[in-house]
């Protein structure tokens, strides 16, 4: 069954290799950027694939794009039964020379931290909060964040400190949605990857993932065999293809966040009416 998707950052990169998956799986493509020729292009592949699809142009860092693009999605649509949180600001945005010249935390000003959280939560959170009611609705709803490795995030300001804060949102928003039949998962690649970031901060695509590795897991969230995975970080490098999806996603799945990692906090008893035992 083709579901209905809308898929930030959607004109290239991990969004590109991702929208070409979802449209050969015969769903429905609402892509979004601030790129208008990579969005016509990527577009133009998927209907090539069979697949309806169609763009809007959102800069998701501006104060009311992530409401207007939501209200956009639920008007031409009616609903949006796949939210994928793709778009996202790199280490590259600010520092193309990274790898040699680390970017360290006080280079940083009120208006880039507000830009790269802007982008990489809150959009994420806005469209999540403004989809979600019909997901519920209707039982049944995928909401996937990809965000990094988590090596990344302890290395990397602004890139790193955001995408933690988003998977953060993912963990509490998937146990929020237990028992609706909407699911909240994060992937990632696993590992450096293939894309505008990587080639910007001088590495060749040989010594990096492909991105094409993102496609069939998600592929696997947004179909109704995934439909008890929530609460998961699913790592796309490890996803074999040559297995069943299910065995493959076993081998590829980890906790969310860091969640099972780490000595966990004494909470007072009543605590456990938020259930946050069940990422153990």
């Amino acid at each position: 069954m083709g579901r209905v998707v809308l898929l930030t950052g959607g004109g290239r990169g991990l969004g590109r290799v991702q929208a070409l998956a979802l449209a050969q799986a015969g769903h429905t493509l609402l892509l979004t950027s601030r790129s208008e020729d990579t969005l016509q292009a990527t577009v133009a592949e998927c209907r090539a694939l069979g697949a309806e699809a169609d763009y809007v142009l959102a800069d998701l860092a501006e104060a009311g794009e992530a409401e207007r693009l939501a209200d956009h999605a639920l008007q031409k649509h009616g609903r949006i039964d796949v939210l994928l949180n793709n778009a996202g600001m790199g280490i590259n945005e600010v520092s193309k020379d990274y790898l040699i010249n680390p970017y360290r935390f006080w280079r940083s000003d009120r208006a880039v931290i507000e830009r790269y959280f802007a982008v990489n939560v809150i959009a994420p959170m806005i469209l999540s909060i403004a989809l979600v009611a019909p997901m519920k609705a209707q039982g049944w709803g995928r909401i996937v964040s990809d965000t990094t490795s988590l090596d990344t995030m302890l290395r990397t300001s602004l890139y790193g400190g955001s995408k933690s804060a988003l998977e953060a949102e993912m963990a509490i928003m998937a146990n929020d949605l237990v028992g609706t039949g909407v699911t909240a998962n994060v992937l990632v690649p696993g590992g450096g990857c293939g894309s505008r970031m990587t080639d910007d901060m001088g590495l060749p695509r040989s010594a990096v993932l492909a991105p094409e590795i993102m496609g069939p897991p998600m592929v696997f969230l947004a179909s109704d065999e995934a439909d008890a995975i929530t609460g998961r970080r699913i790592q796309a490098r490890l996803w074999d293809a040559d297995l069943a999806p299910m065995d493959a996603y076993k081998a590829a799945s980890d906790v969310i966040a860091w969640t099972g990692h780490g000595i966990q906090g004494q909470q007072p008893a009543m605590t456990s009416l938020s259930a946050p035992a069940r990422y153990q």
